[in-house]
């Protein structure tokens, strides 16, 4: 039996990572900051756990997985334009980039 291209890649993951992961491993696993991780677990949108008097959360590499997968995107459900739209700069952010102009 062929394993589909998506078995292995997450099997790569599972090779690559722990078992239980940190925010950073996290971020780094799905390409995003550590802020959007603890966010992503605030709102539910990942599964967290974090031991009472401590500040540090930990996140299962396997529930990481199944979210990269039931978020998978399908032919068709990328809108082209959309995609390559330049990034919105959050106002914080755009502020401060004026403040670095040199002048």
């Amino acid at each position: 039996m062929v394993t589909p291209p998506d078995d292995d890649l997450y099997e790569a993951i599972r090779e690559q990572y722990p078992p239980v992961l940190t925010t950073a491993q996290v971020g780094e696993l799905l390409h995003i900051g550590a802020r959007t991780v603890l966010s992503m677990a605030l709102d539910g949108r990942l599964k967290a756990s974090r031991l009472p008097g401590t500040r540090q959360y930990n996140f299962f590499r396997d529930d990481v997985i199944r979210v990269l997968d039931q978020n998978m995107v399908q032919p068709g459900d990328i809108d082209v334009e959309e995609a390559l739209a330049e990034p919105v700069v959050a106002p914080a952010k755009a502020k401060a980039a004026v403040k670095r102009r040199p002048g």
